[in-house]
């Protein structure tokens, strides 16, 4: 009967200390983490950009570089390559869970130029495209690695579209 008594207070104790858990990041993991995502998203831009997912190894999980190959092998399909440049890209909010979860808001203005995949002909450009974007990380053997990024919202700048010649 003694013992169940001793536990309780053990298992208060350990109840209240997760409730008190912060998701507020250190300035070590704030800095790193913020590192890592500008790598992700610069990376991303050169994997569509050369139509490879292999900028993104060192930065992304074997999971989202599949991802990511599907996404370019589906652009390939549509006859399209795109041509991204990064113009800003703002943290607006970082959580992170645990010390080994990490939850990123951001707000990515992108110069996006889309080609003709066989002719190599510009057919579009967005120079102003601003992306609402969740990217989760998680540290896997030390390493901040991006499990996965959504894009929440879309806004778009006025579109530069190329005339098409008429047949002749």
């Amino acid at each position: 009967m003694g013992r169940p008594v001793r536990v309780l207070p053990l298992v208060l104790v350990a109840l209240a200390s997760l409730a008190c858990e912060s998701d507020q990041p250190t300035e070590a993991e704030r800095e790193e983490i913020s590192r890592v995502v500008r790598i992700f998203v610069e990376s991303l831009a050169e994997a569509y950009g050369k139509m490879d997912p292999t900028p993104l190894q060192e930065v992304a999980t074997p999971r989202l570089m599949e991802k990511a190959r599907h996404d370019i092998d589906l652009l390939r399909a549509g006859g399209d390559r795109l041509e991204p440049r990064l113009k800003n890209l703002e943290i607006s909010q970082l959580k992170v869970l645990r010390r080994t979860n990490a939850y990123v808001a951001a707000i990515e203005t992108w110069d996006t130029k889309r080609f003709d995949a066989w002719s190599g002909e510009l057919v579009g450009h967005d120079p102003n495209s601003v992306l609402h974007t969740h990217i989760q990380l998680q540290l896997i053997d030390r390493r901040w690695l991006v499990l996965y990024r959504e894009v929440e919202e879309t806004a778009t700048g006025p579109r530069f579209v190329v005339p098409t010649p008429p047949a002749s």
